[in-house]
């Protein structure tokens, strides 16, 4: 009798596994992944990229079993890496913007596309709209009523008035090395814009989105390229400028030759899903998936407006609510096997931490900051421009300079500091070696930038240190604050930077000055503590008060550890070039950053080796001032 009874029971048990595995929900029903390693996406640093690739993230995730990855980074290196196998899929591939690494990837035979994401992609020159309309809930009064076009600049120039060269605009163009950065410096000619406006090229998305914000913020104008669909033209209000309307023969003719050919305006952009042809021979129902995905420039403008409505949000989090609103779009991607794998399981994350202490402090910084920025912008502002007045004028001055007096000056310095005859000759031919790579005005501008924020490191790190030396009280308060001035990764000083001070060479003025200062201050204690008291003691028998110890003691013997600090931070500066590059700072650092956006191997590694030449001059130099001279003719 039982044993029918248990034979009843295991079979329903059976009957409850089975059921279960062929769920939605069960995850012994989970698809098997086509590849044995993650999928690995490219990871653009725009926003509507990484919104489309965490949406394909999501659904290869849930409804085919995969691992998925992201490999960040900027166009061309991508889609170099692309046709390396390095990456496996790029959601947006920009084919106008990209064209020569693109195509030779494709011609190549490493590369293929996998249809069109969305087929409208907007660019073109913007402006904020209160610029032409004004904002009377803002109080802001029309500043231009009759700014239509592109043609009505010349008329406006000094609206947009360039910080760093006043006697011009400021038109921010593209990103440093895209192919629209290139057509726009031919339109900024074409239009004959170019002798009313300077062409300040950006080194990052991220920084031309957040001059825009920036300007945006403070209620002042702004002239800009920009694309769509992106967060930026969701969140502000901005007017584009009308251009002669677009042909393809007219576009064409203009870009083969546009000497002769008058500029029209930009098209709208076909984006392409592009992958690894190796990849979509591997996983062709992950290709097949690709393949059907679309969709368009107004949806993803919707989804990126999600994140701007909801502070704090992640890409992933708009990818989470477009799967869940919008099943409508994404289930004819995919099977309705896969779309109730997809559904099935709400994604969680676990957390070892309690939810309910965890405090936002992102959203309060960003409050704070936006409130900051409105509220002082324009004291901010007014420091910016008289930092930018000294770098301009020193700057100019070493222009002015004949190449070969700069030389001598800087070879006379150096005899100065060592006293030898060596070091004045080899730091001249090494400046020598700067004029001869074609590198020498942007030399001299990384110069002088680099002098300026030396000088104001040791305005503020010498006090200080001074000031941690003679306190112990001090000392314990300044000690953590350096710690953590050094432990945070420099890329951070960049974005208040960027929201105070717009781009340009003030913000990296003030981001180097912030990540170099921190050794000059704790090598002017160190080596004032080091001072042997017994000496001080003597002084202060023979009648010498705290100020003459200090400037006729203290100093002078703590004089090759200050200068050791001030080699530290001159070198840390040096290394902060090519970071502030991407704020829109001139100099050496933007030709390698322009040799990494194009992958020009040959110019990066020239203005690499001008950038060491820099570094040993200053090196030298402080080094030789730190060292022991001998300046008493021997006997």
């Amino acid at each position: 009798m039982m044993q029918p009874m248990l034979n009843r029971l295991l079979l329903a048990l059976c009957a409850l596994a089975f059921t279960l595995c062929a769920s939605p929900d069960g995850r012994a029903a989970e698809a098997t992944c086509e590849i044995d390693r993650p999928v690995m996406f490219g990871g653009l640093d725009w926003d509507s990229n990484a919104f489309n690739t965490e949406v394909a993230r999501i659904i290869l995730e849930r409804g085919y079993g995969c691992e998925t990855d992201v490999l960040p980074g900027s166009t061309l290196p991508l889609i170099t890496g692309l046709g390396q196998g390095d990456i496996d899929v790029i959601m947006e591939v920009w084919r106008d913007n990209a064209t020569e690494p693109w195509d030779a990837a494709v011609e190549a035979g490493n590369a293929v596309s996998l249809g069109t994401n969305f087929p409208d992609a907007v660019q073109g020159w913007f402006v904020p709209r209160y610029v032409i309309e004004g904002d009377a809930a803002r109080g802001i009064e029309a500043m231009a009523p009759d700014l239509r076009s592109v043609s009505d600049l010349k008329e406006h120039w000094q609206l947009f008035r360039d910080p760093e060269v006043p006697t011009k605009g400021r038109f921010y163009n593209c990103i440093l090395g895209w192919s629209c950065e290139e057509q726009s410096t031919r339109k900024l000619k074409g239009y004959g814009l170019d002798r009313f406006y300077t062409n300040f090229r950006p080194g990052t998305g991220a920084a031309l989105a957040a001059a825009i914000a920036s300007a945006h913020e403070r209620g002042e104008p702004i002239l800009a390229y920009y694309w769509g669909p992106t967060w930026v033209l969701g969140a502000y209000d901005l007017a584009m400028l009308e251009e002669p309307p677009y042909s393809e023969a007219a576009w064409e003719a203009f870009n083969a030759d546009p000497e002769q050919n008058p500029p029209v305006a930009f098209p709208t952009v076909e984006v392409i899903v592009g992958a690894n042809a190796q990849f979509v021979r591997d996983a062709p129902e992950i290709s097949q998936f690709l393949r059907n995905y679309e969709t368009s420039g107004q949806m993803v403008s919707e989804a990126l407006a999600y994140l701007w409505a909801n502070e704090g949000a992640t890409a992933r989090d708009a990818a989470l609510h477009f799967i869940e609103t919008r099943g409508d779009v994404w289930r004819e991607w995919v099977s309705p096997e896969i779309a109730a794998r997809v559904t099935g399981e709400r994604e969680t994350i676990a957390k070892s931490f309690p939810v309910t202490l965890e405090f936002p402090v992102e959203q309060w910084v960003n409050d704070a900051m936006k409130h900051f920025v409105a509220q002082y912008g324009d004291a901010f502002q007014a420091v910016s421009n008289m930092l930018l007045a000294v770098i301009v004028s020193l700057e100019a001055l070493l222009n002015w300079l004949p190449w070969w007096i700069l030389i001598l000056t800087v070879a006379g310095i150096a005899f100065h500091a060592s006293r030898k005859p060596v070091l004045p000759l080899t730091l001249a031919a090494t400046l020598f070696l700067i004029g001869l790579l074609g590198l020498w005005d942007l030399a001299v501008q990384t110069l002088a930038l680099m002098i300026v924020s030396v000088l104001v490191a040791v305005l503020i790190g010498l006090p200080a240190g001074i000031g941690m030396a003679s306190s112990g009280l001090a000392r314990r308060i300044m000690l953590p604050v350096l710690d953590a001035m050094q432990t945070l990764p420099s890329f951070v000083y960049l974005i208040p930077a960027l929201m105070l001070f717009g781009l340009g060479k003030v913000p990296a003025l003030f981001a180097t000055v912030i990540y170099a200062t921190p050794p000059l201050i704790r090598l002017v204690d160190l080596g004032l503590r080091n001072v042997d008291p017994r000496l001080v003691e003597v002084a202060a028998d023979l009648g010498a008060d705290a100020k003459c110890q200090l400037i006729d003691i203290k100093l002078p013997l703590a004089l090759p550890s200050i200068m050791a600090g001030v080699n530290q931070t001159t070198m840390m500066a040096l290394s902060m070039v090519v970071i502030a590059s991407m704020i829109g700072a001139r100099g050496l650092g933007e030709e390698v950053l322009l040799g990494i956006q194009r992958l020009d191997i040959g110019r990066g590694l020239v203005a690499g080796i001008a950038i060491v030449a820099l570094a040993i001059v200053f090196d030298r130099i402080t080094q030789a001032y730190g060292g022991t001279r001998d300046r008493v003719p021997p006997r």
